[in-house]
């Protein structure tokens, strides 16, 4: 936003606008191919070779292998989340691009900025400590939905990827018409929803006494 209309800044829209328009378990799947079918570099499925299971501690590989300081397992758990992390942060990091370029473009027109200018403030100053600040209340509040849609991402992400998740389990109870299993998952699901919402209702309390009760 610096430079308004650059090279850049065309980079960022035209990758944005691209990704977001991408399906989510599509872009899984072209990941499983290009890193794990072509280059042979990360595995396509699963959660960790099954050779390589820590001890349970906590159900979360990544934790168990550090708390049994299990570094083969660590190693090749963090190998098989990279595709999966991937493949939903990339969705999210469109529309956290959109949203911070689009706000920042209006508050680096704001009289306040302009005025902060007119002091003398040194510009990266004005950018950091002015614009961006101001810019990322209204961005809280979306990247809080966000991570709502995230969830339903999830569900086709761990589908693809073959991860035994919530989002799994739910498929596989639709598939076998499990209605108070789909209930019960969908339930979590809003009850997630709603705590996300009032987390982010709390911060934005927090980040801007504006929006104060």
């Amino acid at each position: 936003t610096k430079r308004h209309g650059g090279v850049l800044d065309i980079t960022g829209r035209v990758y944005a606008i691209f990704i977001y328009s991408i399906p989510v378990f599509w872009l899984g799947m072209l990941f499983q191919w290009f890193f794990g079918v072509k280059l042979k570099w990360l595995p396509i499925a699963g959660r960790i070779s099954p050779l390589l299971r820590p001890d349970k501690i906590t159900g979360m590989y990544l934790f168990d292998s550090l708390f049994t300081w299990n570094m083969p397992a660590l190693k090749d758990a963090s190998l098989h989340i990279i595709l999966p992390s991937l493949a939903l942060g990339l969705i999210i990091s469109s529309v956290f691009l959109r949203m911070v370029r689009g706000n920042m473009v209006l508050m680096l027109s704001q009289d306040f900025v302009k005025a902060a200018r007119a002091r003398g403030i040194k510009e990266n100053s004005v950018i950091y400590r002015h614009a961006l600040k101001n810019a990322f209340v209204p961005i809280m509040t979306v990247m809080g939905l966000q991570l709502a849609a995230l969830m339903a991402g999830a569900v086709l992400t761990e589908t693809t990827f073959s991860w035994p998740g919530i989002g799994s389990y739910l498929v596989e109870k639709i598939r076998y018409r499990d209605f108070p299993a789909i209930q019960g998952t969908i339930a979590v699901y809003a009850i997630i929803v709603v705590a996300i919402s009032i987390i982010v209702d709390i911060i934005n309390a927090l980040v801007d006494p504006r929006v104060r009760y």
